[in-house]
């Protein structure tokens, strides 16, 4: 059969659908109206669609020779053992693959088909798992299916979403994994040039519910019940911005990245993502943290000639707690005296600021020892105790003069909003709690698109 005679065979098929939808259009008013004419239009040609696409694969397929085997990865060779027909569901329905072979290796019993190229990694097309996951990353799996349904796209389940996400996060995480593997080894080709490049790392909160923390210690059987016996209910998710600069620190294009892995895993991802970004090239570098000790150590490993600078807005939340701790409730008192602090870190006036700090710590004298970790947190003594060491610690990150004037950003907002928009708007909301897998996979789903790279990533993972 040739494309030619396969066209003709299709005419009449054509024609009675073309058919069925000008007796719909005539319909409109009665048996139809705007919207379901229209989904009744986008039905039958996503239909049409579905039976070009299902004959053109079958006549491609027929016109090339089947191989009697292929290499096997053992060094032995996949055998044909004749055709396997399935289905998929698709973006236009169901396709019926009829011309797929499969292939198996005696030695090593791996197996492979060869005639499902449009398939993804389970029962829908490559395209139907993307749509599927696209929706998935935004929002919970059950809303998810229920807008895939009314954007008359397919009719899943809830945990056919999720699988799909787990399955497709999981490969791109295993491609991002490779790759920072393989910094090491050869040059990360950065994918724009930039001159001015900052880098943001912070912490956020996840809700966790993991299986292995579900068992009881006694000897009762069932479910565990309520978060007070649950272990390490809630785990961190370290987030990273990268982005580009321009001459007042405005932040321009952004890129992303957000794991619970260990620190040693989340560093060589940010300096992946920094690599691909063009910190090699770049004239100005500025790592802002929030001053914890954490950050600084990353910036110092990765980035050991950027300009550290401490977050103004962290800067001054401690001055506030400070202010509390010395003042309490007395407000004209308290914006006095943070005013007066302000002013003079704004202008570079950082040993005026520490010494104001140590007066009001020798104030309140000293903390007492005794208190637990809890207590301390409220202790004003503690309090101004800490906020003393804070200072001294950051102080060389503290030049905020020097830093308006060569235009670097001075405020940790672009990681901060990052929490919010990559973590937090998908994976906090009200009831919401994740293993540790499935959290994973959909924040890399979640970077992928905000980092604009959602089309690309599906090549290098089919490659």
């Amino acid at each position: 059969m040739n494309s030619a005679k396969a066209a003709l065979d299709l005419i009449p098929f054509f024609v009675e659908a073309i058919k069925h939808i000008f007796d719909a259009i005539n319909g409109l008013g009665t048996i139809h109206d705007a919207r379901s004419l229209e989904a009744y239009v986008m039905a039958q040609c996503k239909a049409l669609g579905a039976v070009v696409l299902e004959l053109g694969l079958k006549l491609r397929a027929q016109g090339r020779p089947v191989p009697v085997s292929m290499p096997c990865a053992c060094g032995h060779v996949k055998h044909h053992k004749g055709k396997r027909a399935r289905e998929i569901r698709s973006t236009l329905g169901l396709l019926h693959l009829e011309e797929r072979h499969y292939y198996h290796c005696d030695r090593c019993h791996a197996g492979e088909y060869a005639g499902e190229e449009l398939r993804g990694s389970s029962d829908f097309s490559q395209l139907a798992e993307d749509q599927i996951a696209w929706l998935g990353k935004e929002g919970a799996f059950d809303q998810a299916a229920k807008n895939l349904a009314h954007l008359g796209l397919f009719e899943v389940a809830a945990s056919t979403v999720r699988n799909i996400c787990n399955r497709l996060g999981q490969a791109v995480r295993e491609r991002s994994e490779h790759e920072a593997a393989q910094q090491h080894c050869s040059a990360v080709k950065p994918e724009e040039k930039v001159t001015r490049l900052g880098v943001s790392i912070d912490g956020v909160m996840l809700g966790r519910s993991d299986l292995q923390h579900r068992k009881r210690k006694g000897k009762k059987k069932g479910k565990v019940r309520g978060k007070k016996t649950l272990e390490h209910f809630f785990h961190e998710v370290k987030t990273l911005v990268v982005f580009e600069f321009n001459k007042v620190g405005e932040a321009l294009r952004k890129t992303y990245h957000a794991t619970q892995d260990r620190i040693e895993d989340f560093r060589e991802m940010v300096s992946l993502e920094a690599q691909k970004r063009g910190v090699q090239t770049a004239d100005v570098l500025v790592f802002v943290g929030d001053g914890a000790a954490w950050v600084w150590k990353t910036a110092q490993t990765l980035f050991p000639t950027a300009t550290q600078v401490l977050d103004w807005y962290h800067a001054m939340e401690h001055i506030w707690a400070v202010g509390r701790a010395k003042f309490g409730n007395k407000e004209k008192e308290l914006w006095a005296w943070v005013t007066r602090l302000e002013t003079e870190l704004y202008t570079g006036k950082v040993q005026a600021v520490i010494d104001a700090l140590r007066a009001v710590s020798a104030e309140l004298g000293a903390p007492d020892q005794a208190l637990s970790e809890q207590a301390r947190a409220l202790d004003p003594r503690w309090i101004a105790h800490r906020n003393v060491g804070y200072f001294e610690e950051n102080r060389e990150r503290m030049n905020y003069p020097a830093y308006r004037a060569q235009g670097l950003p001075i405020g940790s907002g672009v990681v901060e909003s990052a929490c919010k928009h990559v973590v937090a708007s998908r994976c906090k909301r009200a009831g919401m709690r994740w293993d540790e897998n499935g959290a994973e996979n959909i924040l890399a789903l979640r970077c992928l698109a905000l980092n604009e790279r959602w089309d690309s990533a599906w090549e290098k993972v089919a490659a």
